[in-house]
């Protein structure tokens, strides 16, 4: 697939991943009924714009110096109480008064464990003028030293210093982990440009990102617009394009039109609950109808779960259709509630459009950057250094926010030290991540882990240099090729638990098909162990490899390859390897007491 660079608008046509039939398969989907899973959708990335607004500085000329004795604001890192006040108001009245240029004087400032510098302004650049920030030695478990909430746009934060108490901190007092403790908070805001900062020792995340957009319960349940309930929403059925009613046993929709009138421009559609996936409407695609006030119909649109979906204009009503027979309210995986609702309307308003660079994290406690939401993030040119020391602790984490978390792009980064490792991706979809460098130091290992439940990922022309790296998908539905592994092992693989996937399965224990991750133009160089469900690699170059068809191994593929001084050892096991050489220099040596499992894949022709 070609990737595509979409700067605009937020809601795209929708791309139709055409899937061949897979020449192979795991064999974990291969056994028992098969099941095609249903339309699965692959969309381009979306980019923010760049420059931001805020790039140019000198057209931000109206500049306010934070007037330090007006506002009682210390300088001298003393009286934290009276510095977090003066802070906020002065850049309250910086607002009031058209400043669009703040800039603080040199020194250290001190705020209180409980009360964080709050930002929301608009159309401005705060020139921290390297100043530093920092936090009274505490015992909480949770703080944040800046915070970036609703209400902040075409904003930027440049040149200062965030620094936590991580060597201060009373961890015993308290009991928990103490994982809490941010430096700086991005809860909401839009065109957002965040460069040249350094947070360091923080007690949990140099950076954090909110999925929500929201600091309390009552603000949560306001962006909730409604919550659907089989019994009382939903009915047999589907609509042909006209938005009538017709008969179908395959598909379910909503008995009657939703009233739109507390919607806004945009909104998503999921379970916005426990962790998210896919546990009642199975499908990743469903389609959305719209009606005027009048209940004329306006169109209908095939959408994704979780993503932003843009309101017709004249739009007052809307009908939804879902590609299965039947939603109950028991669901098929863990994290979501059984008799309850099933999902929900909102518009979370996370940081989106966010421009994230020239920025260092280093020695952190858990992580350097915790991206637990937001859409549309360019993050590049910054350094994850020496972060760690409570789990996960990696220089990047894409965590709690799921199936929200979309559209982000890393670039040009460095990963260096890190405790735990370099990145984690528990889950999101179209990701890319570019011309990064992961490197291992004597004392820390890089590791690199994608887990199953990340959809439509791009690994491109990194560098990864010691450590491990780790591949795995529950739909194949990935792009890996361009890269450089160095002295570190690799392990690609097919998750096969099925479950918060986006695929829809009729019956409970259903196989779905699904095609093998490729991995294309890829060097390797040095690699210690090369193993995984499948090892499937095309036009790549590999020396002083050490791959290994262990037990769950179904599949080896080289095509196009160049192979030097390297072995292939076959695993004692039950189950066959399937094995296919085309068109490569070289080969590998083939050893092993399981050489028995090796057979040849038989060449099926394409349609």
């Amino acid at each position: 697939m070609k990737l595509c660079y979409v700067l605009a608008p937020l809601f795209l046509p929708l791309f139709i991943f055409a899937q061949e039939r897979a020449e192979w398969m795991p064999e974990e989907a291969a056994g028992g009924h098969e099941a095609d899973g249903g339309e699965r959708i692959q969309l381009p990335v979306t980019l923010t714009k760049l420059p931001k607004k805020t790039a140019d500085a000198s057209r931000f000329s109206r500049e306010y110096i934070v007037d330090t004795e007006k506002f009682k604001i210390y300088k001298d890192g003393s009286n934290p109480e009276s510095t977090v006040k003066g802070i906020n108001a002065a850049l309250r009245f910086a607002g009031e008064q058209g400043f669009n240029r703040i800039v603080f004087p040199r020194g250290t400032y001190r705020v209180p464990e409980d009360q964080p510098i709050v930002i929301d302004l608009k159309n401005t650049v705060i020139d921290f003028n390297g100043a530093v920030f920092t936090i009274t030695p505490n015992r909480k478990t949770h703080y944040s030293i800046i915070q970036v909430v609703r209400g902040a746009e075409n904003l930027r934060l440049t040149n200062g210093i965030i620094r936590g108490d991580k060597t201060r901190h009373d961890y015993k007092t308290v009991k928990g982990t103490h994982e809490g403790g941010c430096g700086l908070w991005l809860v909401s805001g839009r065109e957002l440009e965040i460069d040249h900062m350094t947070v360091l020792d923080c007690t949990g995340d140099g950076v954090g990102v909110s999925s929500m957009g929201t600091r309390t319960r009552r603000e949560l349940l306001e962006r909730i617009f409604l919550r659907i309930y089989p019994e009382k929403h939903l009915e047999s059925g589907a609509f042909n394009e006209k938005g009538e009613k017709i008969p179908s046993g395959e598909k379910t929709r909503t008995s009657a039109p939703i009233d739109m009138a507390k919607f806004e421009d945009e909104f998503e559609i999921g379970y916005l609950a426990g962790y998210q996936g896919f546990p009642f409407v199975q499908g990743r695609v469903f389609q959305v109808l719209f009606y005027d006030r009048g209940g004329k119909f306006l169109e209908k649109r095939k959408c994704l779960q979780y993503r932003k979906i843009r309101r017709p204009a004249n739009a007052m009503f809307l009908n939804l259709e879902f590609n299965q027979p039947e939603v109950t309210d028991q669901p098929v995986h863990s994290g979501a509630a059984a008799n309850s609702w099933v999902l929900s309307i909102n518009n979370f308003l996370p940081p989106v459009d966010v421009h994230f660079h020239h920025n260092r994290m280093s020695g952190n406690r858990r992580l350097g950057l915790g991206l637990c939401g937001g859409q549309r993030w360019i993050i590049e040119h910054n350094e994850f250094s020496g972060n760690g020391g409570t789990p996960p602790a990696y220089g990047v984490d894409l965590e709690d926010g799921w199936e929200l978390v979309y559209d982000i792009v890393f670039r040009d980064n460095v990963f260096r030290g890190n405790a735990g490792g370099s990145l984690v991706v528990c889950a999101g979809s179209e990701l890319l991540f570019e011309r990064n460098l992961f490197e291992s130091t004597p004392e820390r290992i890089s590791r690199i882990l994608f887990y199953g439940r990340a959809y439509n990922y791009f690994f491109l022309n990194n560098a990864v240099r010691g450590g491990t790296v780790s591949f795995g998908s529950r739909t194949g539905i990935a792009t890996i090729s361009g890269n450089t592994y160095e002295n570190c092992s690799i392990r690609i693989s097919y998750d096969g638990k099925g479950v918060a996937d986006g695929l829809y399965r009729k019956n409970k224990g259903d196989k779905v098909r699904t095609p093998p991750l490729v991995l294309k133009n890829e060097t390797l160089r040095n690699i210690a162990q090369l193993d995984g469900t499948y090892l499937s690699f095309v036009k790549s170059d590999l020396s002083r490899v050490n791959a290994e068809a262990g037990q769950d191994t179904r599949l080896i593929s080289f095509l196009d390859c160049r192979i030097q001084d390297s072995v292939l050892r076959f695993r004692q096991g039950k189950e066959s390897v399937f094995v296919q050489f085309r068109g490569n220099q070289g080969a590998f040596e083939e050893k092993g007491r399981g050489l028995h499992r090796r057979k040849m894949l038989p060449i099926q022709n394409k349609q």
